[in-house]
């Protein structure tokens, strides 16, 4: 009995040190004013990307697709019927939309058709072919050089119909890729941009200070202008842009690839030639 007091007595001391300390810490909430987004549509449901950066806002004839960043709908999804809730698969591939009135589900499949410029990277291939493969890559990430020969691959088999654009995505955890990005971009320079691609590749594992400059200077690179403009600001500004670009197109992980804005949903040279020649006769 006296055990059961003395523990009873113990709880109510350590409940009431809690309630103290918590009326000692009271949380504060600071509020902005609220926004208000005018839309087209009244909203019904509303979810979001897993990066938050986008958000899918069901109305009543379609579904509003919202950018955070941008603060704007930048698309719509009609819709025939009425719904009154809507969910997002995982893999941010499909919509499902249900109705208390019904009881089916429907399935929206849906791929996002990213707008992504050339602009200063250089070009692999023909620079006036119809079909851009867009590719974000890092030097030192192994996966990035499994994937190079594919897009090697798929350019060969294209030879007038693909162009190939290396957008630099250098990972922080990756120690020389930022400096190996600059590296390529400064050879581009000299026109030795392909043949550094498939040296580093070829080597990602062992890239580091002395063997970025051998492998420039094995492509056959004028050391002393390499030198220069490894460090010049223009190289740097492409290499930011390329940054840049890939937050907007919602990269998350190297490499991510983008045939004329598609990202495909595989990596082999079956799934890349499907979109390729879809994006053919498109063009046809």
């Amino acid at each position: 009995m006296k055990k059961q007091r003395r523990f009873l007595c113990t709880m109510l001391c350590a409940l009431c040190a809690i309630v103290s300390s918590a009326s000692l810490t009271e949380a504060k909430i600071q509020v902005e004013p609220s926004t208000d987004i005018q839309l087209e549509d009244t909203p019904k449901d509303i979810i979001f990307s897993r990066d938050g950066s986008m958000a899918f806002i069901l109305g009543q004839k379609s579904i509003l697709i919202y950018s955070v960043p941008e603060a704007k709908v930048t698309d719509s999804i009609p819709l025939t019927k009425n719904y009154s809730q809507l969910a997002l698969s995982p893999d941010e591939s499909t919509l499902y939309l249900t109705s208390q009135d019904s009881p089916q589900v429907a399935v929206i499949r849906f791929a996002f058709i990213n707008n992504i410029e050339v602009g200063k990277s250089p070009v692999i291939g023909n620079a006036n072919a119809p079909v851009t493969v867009v590719a974000f890559l890092d030097y030192q990430c192994p996966y990035c050089a499994k994937i190079y020969p594919l897009l090697q691959e798929v350019l060969k088999k294209y030879p007038n119909d693909v162009k190939l654009v290396i957008k630099h995505f250098p990972l922080s955890m990756h120690k020389f890729a930022e400096k190996a990005a600059r590296a390529a971009l400064a050879a581009a320079m000299q026109n030795k941009y392909e043949k550094v691609n498939e040296l580093f590749f070829t080597n990602f594992s062992k890239l580091n200070d002395a063997t970025i400059r051998d492998y420039v200077e094995d492509a056959g690179a004028d050391m002393q202008k390499f030198e220069k403009d490894i460090e010049s600001a223009q190289v740097k500004d492409i290499v930011q842009q390329d940054i840049e670009a890939g937050k907007k197109a919602r990269v998350r992980a190297v490499p991510t690839i983008f045939i004329n804005g598609i990202a495909p949903k595989g990596r082999s040279i079956e799934v890349f030639s499907q979109i390729v020649d879809e994006e053919l006769k498109k063009k046809k």
